[in-house]
Formats: structure tokens, C-alpha cells, sequence
């Protein structure tokens, strides 16, 4: 994961971050308001005038705790803030399940007949072990 702590990335986040919670409709040019959001995300108010001032960068907690506030997805908040970018958050690797085989295949597909089952079975196999063709001629 790419971690991104220069200052102009604390400042488009302190710009975007202000935006996301004045459309919440907190008035933060209004005294007492910032102080309000600060407790409704539960972080301290401190910590959200460093963010709005740019000159802090959030961690994971209070990023989720700002993400659930705004009801933002945390994805979106990381990206914001520079902490993750697209390509952290699109999971390639589905390490989690086992490997797809043509009969979980037929099952998610919801092919459950005995008959056409079998055909899917055998064609999918066939195709797997099928060599890839030459594209060079």
C-alpha cells in the first residue's frame, strides 16, 4: 500500500474532507461546529483541526471513524487521504476461496440439471485442456 504524506495531499484532503462534512450539514465557520462533528465521528477535536488545517495525516482509526461519520465508504476515505490508491483497493487475488473448479463454476452459474450439468462439466474441461493456439501465423 502507497502511503502518500506531502503536504499538497494533506491539503486536497483537509479541502475534500471540509466539503464532505459541511454537505452533512455542519456549518464549520460556525463556532461550537467542529467541535460537534468531532464528537459525533468520535475523534478528538484536536485531531480533526490538524486534518482541516492539513498539517496532520489521519490513521486507520480515524479515518474509519470519519468514513463512518460521513457514511462513506472507508475505500473512499483512503483514497482521499492518500493512504491507498485504485489499485491497493482492487482485489485481484481471491486467496480467501478455493479455487474455482467447473463444478463450483456450474454451481455459481446455478446449473443444477443432472443432464446439462454433465455437459457443462465435460466442455469445461475439454476447453482447459485444450492447448492455446499459435498466434503467430
Amino acid at each position: 500500500m502507497e502511503h502518500t504524506d506531502a503536504p499538497d495531499q494533506r491539503a486536497r484532503f483537509a479541502e475534500w474532507l471540509r466539503d464532505q462534512i459541511i454537505r452533512r450539514g455542519f456549518a464549520l465557520d460556525e463556532r461550537g461546529e467542529q467541535a460537534r462533528f468531532a464528537r459525533y465521528a468520535g475523534i478528538p477535536g484536536g485531531t480533526l483541526s490538524r486534518l482541516l488545517a492539513g498539517t496532520a495525516t489521519p490513521d486507520i482509526v480515524t479515518l474509519r471513524r470519519i468514513a463512518t461519520a460521513l457514511d462513506i465508504s472507508l475505500g473512499v476515505v483512503l483514497l482521499r487521504a492518500g493512504i491507498a490508491t485504485e489499485a491497493d483497493l482492487n482485489v485481484t487475488s481471491r486467496t480467501d476461496e478455493p479455487p474455482l473448479t467447473p463444478e463450483r463454476a456450474a454451481d455459481e452459474l446455478g446449473i443444477f440439471e443432472p443432464a446439462a450439468r454433465r455437459a457443462f462439466i465435460a466442455s469445461t474441461e475439454a476447453l482447459l485442456r485444450t492447448p492455446p493456439a499459435d498466434e503467430s501465423g
